[in-house]
């Protein structure tokens, strides 16, 4: 069932039985399964959202190990919050999202982190096949900084120290994976590319010294010289990425303003999340990830 609005999601999911109900017909479909020591031996407590296990004697809840697990904002309020961020295309603010959801910023700035770690926990497989890699830089506008805090960076006109380098992958017809790096070298950006792209793979980058000898570890190793106005040759480009850069930078710069290089990394999983699964519910496939995301034995 694809959630088509807000309201919906606030019909649906207006109690914290239906959304506990929910999360546990999708972790546990043939019953309840202790997080302590993985006994199916559960008592389930009447009038109560949590259950007794037999055999350890513990009391457990269909959250423990998830990203709502010791939170004490009502599940409903969680599952207005995951419909509202991934339905936003450009991304939504901490302080937008306080409004909609009548919590503080803190509160919202919480749920966002919480759940673009969710997000980050399906990065999928190897990239295979064409795979088209660039490197970028993304931060915000330097439009009302001020010339002593230019110069207390060491900014200069046309510079990058403000901004953080940026690794991008894309698999022609196929996932993203964005990675924030310290530093755009062949040191930091080859182990990387070895990690995440298959060896048989056909490799497309701009001339960029720190691609050079691509060919001895993948399959082909394409080199479009951007400099001089060669953007494409035959099946071999990097459009689609390029496109994908333009995305992430109208969400820094446009929606969230400034994001600080820390938590960069979390921003872009959510942008990659919503690219990687375009068509689908974002919704029921986020609320999945979070309900299955522990179904290890929880150690405490």
């Amino acid at each position: 069932m694809k959630e088509k609005s807000i309201l919906s999601i606030i019909h649906r999911f207006s109690s914290q039985e239906s959304c506990v109900n929910h999360l546990e017909s999708i972790r546990w479909p043939d019953g309840p399964i202790c997080t302590h020591c993985g006994s199916t031996h559960i008592h389930n407590r009447k009038n109560s959202n949590r259950h007794l296990c037999r055999d350890c004697n513990c009391s457990f809840s269909v959250t423990v190990g998830t990203i709502m697990h010791s939170s004490k904002l009502p599940l409903p309020k969680w599952f207005a919050a995951i419909f509202l961020i991934v339905n936003a295309k450009k991304g939504i603010s901490s302080l937008q999202l306080a409004r909609d959801l009548d919590v503080n910023k803190n509160t919202a700035w919480y749920l966002q982190k919480r759940i673009r770690e969710a997000m980050s926990s399906g990065s999928g497989g190897l990239l295979r096949g064409i795979v088209e890699v660039d490197e970028s830089y993304v931060g915000g506008s330097m439009t009302n900084m001020h010339k002593s805090y230019k110069n207390e960076l060491g900014i200069y006109p046309g510079g990058m120290q403000h901004k953080k380098p940026v690794l991008g992958m894309m698999q022609r017809e196929g996932n993203v994976k964005v990675i924030v790096i310290d530093k755009a070298d062949s040191k930091t950006i080859r182990p990387l590319l070895d990690q995440h792209i298959d060896s048989r793979s056909e490799v497309v980058t701009d001339g960029f010294g720190a691609y050079r000898m691509l060919h001895k570890t993948h399959a082909k190793h394409v080199k479009l010289n951007h400099s001089k106005g060669i953007m494409a040759f035959d099946k071999y480009n990097t459009s689609r990425l390029d496109s994908f850069w333009t995305t992430i930078k109208r969400a820094i710069v446009g929606q969230y303003h400034r994001v600080s290089p820390e938590h960069l990394q979390s921003y872009l999983d959510e942008i990659a999340f919503k690219f990687n699964n375009k068509g689908k519910d974002l919704f029921d496939l986020l609320i999945c990830t979070i309900a299955q995301q522990k179904q290890v034995i929880a150690t405490t």
